[in-house]
C-alpha cells in the first residue's frame, strides 16, 4: 500500500509510516548536509562542542533522509590531548538513528592519527560530518584546536536565491585615465547564508573620443579587506560607437557571510580617453549552494 505525507494511520493500521516519511524528505533535497547551525569548537576540556542546528541526514540507498535538530552540546566522547610531535585531525560528525539502537541524535568524534601530513580520519556510513579540526601538537584541550576545510551543507532540490545585489552609477563623464589607478564603478552588499557560486556582472556604455580603445575590469570584495577576486587581466573593447551596451561577467566563489561588492575599471594608459554613456551597472546573482 501507499500512502502521502499528512496521511494519518486509520483503524487498520494503515498510514503514512515512517520509512515513507524519510523518502520524502530525501527527494526535497540533493544531498544530506548541515540547514543551519552546527557550528563547531574546541572547549576548555577534551571535547568538543556543537551549537544548535538543523541537518539533513540519514543512511544511504532506499532508507531515505531525516531532518535532525540538535539542541547544542558536546561529543560523547572524549579526545586524548595533542601529541608531543605532530599535528592531528579530528572528525566531528552527527548521527540520527532511526530506530536501531535508539531513536536519538547523538554528537561523537573521531580522533586522526597525528602525522607530518594529517588527513581526516574516516567517519562511520550513515552518519554527518559537521567539521574536522585541527589538533596542534601538545594541545592540552580541544580550544587549541582550529577548523579546517569548509562545511558540508544541504542543498534544497532547485533552490536559487535569485538577485542577490544590485547597483547602478548613470553619470556621463569623461573617464579620468591616471595610469595605474583602479577607479570604482558601482558596489553592492549582501549577505550569503552558504558558500555560494555567484555570477557578477557588469553593463556598461561607453564611447572612445577617436580610435577604439579599451579598459580593464576587475572585482573587489571591500568586507573582506578589499579582496580582489579576479585576476585583473579582463580588457574590455570601446569602440567609437554612441552608446552601445556592453557586458562582462564572472562566476565566482564566495563564503558564506557579508559581501560588498565593487567592479573597478582602469582605463587603458596607451589608448585615447573615453566617456561613460549614462549607464553602469553591477549585479549579483545566485548561482547555487557550493558543494
Amino acid at each position: 500500500m501507499v500512502t502521502a505525507l499528512g496521511v494519518a494511520p486509520d483503524e487498520s493500521g494503515n498510514g503514512l509510516d515512517a520509512l515513507t516519511h524519510r523518502r520524502i524528505i530525501q527527494a526535497g533535497w540533493h544531498n544530506t548536509g548541515v540547514i543551519c547551525g552546527l557550528e563547531v569548537c574546541g572547549v576548555s576540556g577534551l571535547r568538543y562542542r556543537a551549537e544548535s542546528g538543523v541537518a539533513v541526514s540519514g543512511m544511504a540507498g532506499d532508507d531515505g533522509t531525516v531532518e535532525a535538530y540538535w539542541p547544542g552540546g558536546l561529543t560523547i566522547e572524549q579526545v586524548t590531548a595533542g601529541d608531543g610531535a605532530y599535528e592531528r585531525i579530528d572528525s566531528i560528525y552527527l548521527v540520527a538513528h532511526t530506530g536501531i539502537p535508539d531513536n536519538q541524535v547523538e554528537l561523537h568524534v573521531v580522533q586522526g592519527t597525528p602525522s607530518a601530513a594529517p588527513v581526516p580520519p574516516e567517519i562511520p556510513s550513515g552518519s554527518l560530518r559537521l567539521r574536522d579540526m585541527l589538533v596542534p601538537a601538545g594541545a592540552t584541550s580541544t580550544s587549541s584546536s582550529s577548523p579546517i576545510g569548509s562545511v558540508n551543507y544541504a542543498i534544497p532540490y532547485g533552490a536559487s536565491m535569485g538577485r542577490l545585489g544590485y547597483a547602478s552609477n548613470t553619470q556621463s563623464l569623461i573617464q579620468d585615465w591616471t595610469p595605474d589607478r583602479w577607479w570604482a564603478q558601482a558596489a553592492t552588499g549582501f549577505n550569503l547564508p552558504t558558500d555560494r557560486l555567484v555570477e557578477v556582472r557588469f553593463t556598461f556604455r561607453a564611447e572612445c573620443d577617436s580610435d577604439t580603445t579599451s579598459c580593464y575590469a576587475r572585482v573587489r570584495d571591500s568586507h573582506q579587506g578589499d579582496k580582489i577576486l579576479t585576476d585583473e587581466n579582463d580588457e574590455c573593447l570601446i569602440p567609437r560607437i554612441y552608446y552601445q551596451r556592453q557586458t562582462i561577467s564572472w562566476i565566482l566563489e564566495l563564503e558564506a557571510g557579508w559581501h560588498n561588492i565593487i567592479v573597478d575599471i582602469k582605463p587603458n594608459t596607451n589608448g585615447p580617453a573615453f566617456w561613460w554613456r549614462g549607464l553602469r551597472q553591477v549585479d549579483v546573482w545566485d548561482r547555487g549552494v557550493i558543494r
